[in-house]
Parts: C-alpha cells; sequence; structure tokens
C-alpha cells in the first residue's frame, strides 16, 4: 500500500507498506498493526472517511472495507485536493 504523506509519521516515515489481507478493511488493519493510529485517520463509522479515496490498481473510487482484494493487487490512498 502507498501511503500518502500526511499519514506516513504515523508509519515511521514509510511511504510504502506490504501486508496481507483480502479486503480492504483487513489491509487497513494489517497497515495498523505497524502503524498505530493509522485505522483511525482512514476509516470512520466502518467506512473510508470521506475526505479519502482508494485507488486499487491505479483506479480510484469509493470502495467500501469488504471490497475484495488480491495478493499483487496495489492500493493508494488518495487524499482530497483541496483548491477552489
Amino acid at each position: 500500500m502507498l501511503i500518502p504523506s500526511p499519514l506516513r509519521l504515523l508509519c515511521a516515515g514509510a511511504a510504502f507498506l506490504e501486508v496481507e489481507g483480502s479486503t480492504l478493511g483487513e489491509v487497513l488493519r494489517a497497515v495498523d498493526e505497524h502503524c498505530p493510529g493509522f485505522l483511525d485517520r482512514t476509516v470512520e463509522g466502518g467506512r473510508i472517511r470521506p475526505e479519502l479515496s482508494i485507488a486499487l490498481n491505479g483506479h480510484a473510487f469509493h470502495y467500501g472495507l469488504t471490497e475484495p482484494i488480491a495478493k499483487d493487487d496495489e492500493l493508494t490512498i488518495v487524499p482530497a485536493i483541496g483548491g477552489g
């Protein structure tokens, strides 16, 4: 999983973590084991926080926590971009 800059402090500065899980929720919980507090910053009320999107193999979408993840899938957390 590619970790966005604002969340890298939770992961000792790591930009990328390789973890296992068969769903998006399992992957995020696995990242949280290495980066305590990560899950709280990415999930709210059982859903991905509204200011974040997940890119699965380069396709950004608002995936649910039960989205199936294959072993070789690449995940990226995409924070919202502000501006006007």
